[in-house]
């Protein structure tokens, strides 16, 4: 079963502005507006120029996509038709019309060659054992694929669509997904697509097999969740004949210049055409390949062309990087790019850290704020230091390879180095017992902070350099304006003045040594294994009130002695939650001075649906303990009380519903799935029970 692929009015204007030119999108967001040298340099690089006639670019190369395998992933169909117009099957391509004026016959047999590349024995994908396009929905718009692709009119962010208006660069657009792809072919590309693109600007998203296969069913249109079901790669046998005649055209086309293709011949440079009739002009003469260029794109390469024996420097090569990336999509350096209007409300995280919760870190001096290896591990998409960040940082192969030394050479300063620390002070102005209470908001390696969970301050010495970080605790807000990082250095004083006498260096070069080298944890931690705070239901239930993932602030926990919980919605009047096993830890909500969302420590968690509430508005009235210690919540349905008990029964928990009056009886119930569900004899007017089981 398909589901509609319309994008509604939102998708409907983002398409009246798209354009047939080719869309880079740092070029589009930079320099389309004052075309000049630099972005043409940007251009020259982007859409292969350099790779038919050389020069150097200062920027990561750029070549097309591996062709050895490409019949493996896209059907026949859609690459004779993306052959025959490729701007037409794909707005913004960057690949140019190499057939023009050419028949079908020359389409059909490059695809009948191409064919012939594809490994006789190719790794089977594994079978598809269900799929769920909602979760792939909520993936693709919260995981920071909008920061290039456009969002959908089908999801609605916390914080509203945007209007068309807010978009202030292009979005790089799908082709018709359905016509090139079936779902296990896009999810391959989905979960890996540098395995195909190498050097492509779409970077690896960190994700499980069974996300890329959510994400790609939600692309692809398809409803329902049996896997099985979906439509297969159909075969595809090359015709010997046709396949020779293929190697031929793709050899005159010299298409090895950007693809990879086995037993090609190097490509040679090809000397620019300097007469009427080249690659810029709105007709190239035959046999050139056609970009459908726009006029400030053909300004802008012209003006590099006239200019490109200059030498660019580190910076302009570092800005330039980071533009052929799209890294400024996500974050801002110097003032320049982060997500546009259109795409904020899509970047979401921790609400109680405001923006920092939300939006990646700015990259501003980031070559003199991060250790070198540890830059050059975090641009490689290795580590995840934001963790309380929907968006994941990506990889994107050997093309960022050079950006870290870029980035360092160019915020380089000359920096008067911080004295020697001493460890134990450094554990004391970390903790909350006579020092600053940097535990409060931060974590400390695997142990949670006291309040929100800030970033991991156990890496300090690894991640950040001494003088970057000795300008940033003094001006938090001159970094990052609007951090909730207040400074107990303003204007380099210590507000501390206990310790080293109030000296700023030493307190700084101090909580580096900690970080460095200090065994423990910084004072203030409560002195306790999880196992101590692990609450464990004896003779009695336990009702704790706390905050819980997925219920919210009102959630009300009770757990069994028999090993069966749940957690009971006190805003929605519902049960929201049910799982076996153990049942909670209490450290966070009862030492946490903000306290976190928490989760239950059990198994085989299960989910209430949210309640109905076309019967009626309900308003939640508390609840009272039986002599057992059981509880029983009492709300209202349009002032008509109702008590909802529940209790452990054996494998599982009985629900009892109670009402005085008759017309309750209709009142819409929902039960959670995963759970066996029976009615007992025990039900009369007045009266419901039900039995939950776990298979």
């Amino acid at each position: 079963m398909r589901r509609s692929g319309r994008f509604g009015l939102l998708g409907l204007l983002i398409c009246l502005v798209a354009r047939a030119e080719p869309l880079v999108v740092g070029f589009d967001r930079f320099h389309a507006a004052a075309p000049d040298a630099v972005g043409g340099r940007l251009l020259y690089n982007e859409l292969g120029c350099v790779n038919c006639h050389g020069g150097e670019t200062g920027l990561p190369l750029r070549r097309g996509p591996d062709l050895t395998t490409v019949t493996t992933r896209a059907k026949a169909e859609w690459l004779q038709a993306f052959l025959a117009e490729p701007s037409r099957q794909r707005r913004g391509t960057t690949m140019p019309h190499l057939l023009a004026g050419r028949d079908a016959a020359d389409r059909d047999a490059i695809v009948h060659f191409l064919a012939t590349l594809a490994p006789a024995n190719p790794v089977r994908p594994k079978p598809i054992a269900h799929m769920n396009a909602e979760l792939g929905q909520k993936l693709f718009h919260t995981k920071g694929c909008v920061a290039c692709h456009a969002p959908r009119a089908d999801y609605a962010p916390a914080d509203g669509r945007p209007a068309a208006g807010e978009f202030a660069y292009g979005s790089v657009e799908f082709p018709a997904l359905a016509e090139k792809y079936v779902l296990v072919t896009l999810a391959a590309v989905v979960r890996d697509p540098l395995a195909a693109r190498p050097d492509g600007r779409m970077p690896r998203t960190e994700m499980e097999d069974q996300d890329a296969l959510d994400l790609s069913a939600y692309l692809l249109g398809l409803g329902g969740t049996d896997g099985e079901g979906a439509p297969k790669l159909a075969p595809f046998t090359p015709d010997p004949s046709l396949a020779t005649r293929g190697r031929e055209i793709v050899a005159a086309l010299r298409c090895a210049a950007c693809h990879t293709l086995p037993s090609a011949a190097a490509v040679t440079p090809v000397e620019l055409r300097r007469t009427a009739g080249g690659c810029l002009d709105e007709i190239p003469a035959a046999g050139l390949p056609r970009y459908e260029l726009g006029p400030a794109q053909r300004t802008a390469l012209r003006a590099y062309l006239a200019a490109r024996t200059a030498p660019t420097t580190v910076a302009q090569q570092a800005l330039g990087t980071l533009e052929a990336l799209n890294c400024l999509a996500c974050h801002e350096r110097d003032g320049r790019g982060g997500p546009d209007a259109a795409r904020k409300a899509y970047f979401t995280g921790d609400h109680n850290l405001g923006d920092m919760g939300r939006f990646p870190p700015p990259l501003t001096g980031v070559g003199r704020k991060l250790q070198p290896d540890w830059l050059t591990q975090a641009v490689a998409g290795a580590h995840r230091d934001r963790p309380y960040l929907e968006t994941r940082m990506p990889g994107y192969g050997a093309a960022v390879a050079p950006l870290p030394a870029l980035l360092t050479a160019t915020d380089a300063r000359a920096e008067a180095a911080l004295p020697a620390g001493d460890v134990e002070a450094g554990r004391k102005l970390l903790g909350t017992l006579g020092g600053v209470s940097c535990i409060t908001c931060h974590r400390w390696g695997e142990r949670a902070s006291l309040g929100i969970q800030g970033l991991d301050l156990s890496t300090l010495a690894k991640r950040l350099q001494p003088g970057w970080l000795r300008e940033y605790l003094i001006n938090p807000a001159a970094y990052r304006p609007g951090t909730l990082m207040p400074s107990f250095w303003p204007e380099g004083k210590a507000a501390n003045r206990e310790i080293h006498g109030g000296d700023t260096d030493r307190q700084m070069a101090s909580i580096l040594a900690f970080a460095e080298r200090g065994q423990g944890l910084p004072e203030g931690f409560p002195a306790h294994t999880a196992r101590e705070f692990e609450l464990i239901p004896g003779s009695r239930p336990i009702v704790l009130r706390t905050f819980l993932a997925d219920v919210g602030t009102h959630a009300i926990l009770v757990g069994f002695p028999a090993g069966v919980h749940f957690a009971y919605d006190g805003l929605e009047c519902r049960p929201a939650l049910a799982w076996k096993g153990k049942f909670f830890d209490a450290y966070g909500t009862w030492f946490s001075r903000f306290a976190p969302f928490e989760k239950p420590l059990g198994d085989s968690v299960v989910t209430w649906p949210a309640a109905d509430d076309s019967r009626g508005t309900r308003r939640f009235e508390g609840y009272k303990l039986d002599g057992a210690g059981v509880p029983t919540f009492l709300f209202s349905v349009n002032g008509v009380p109702v008590e909802e008990r529940f209790e452990a029964a054996e494998h599982g928990l009985r629900r009892t519903f109670r009402w005085d009056v008759e017309a309750l009886r209709s009142l819409p119930l929902a039960h959670p799935p995963g759970l066996t569900v029976r009615e007992t004899a025990a039900s009369t007017p007045g009266k419901l029970e039900f039995i939950y089981t776990w298979p």
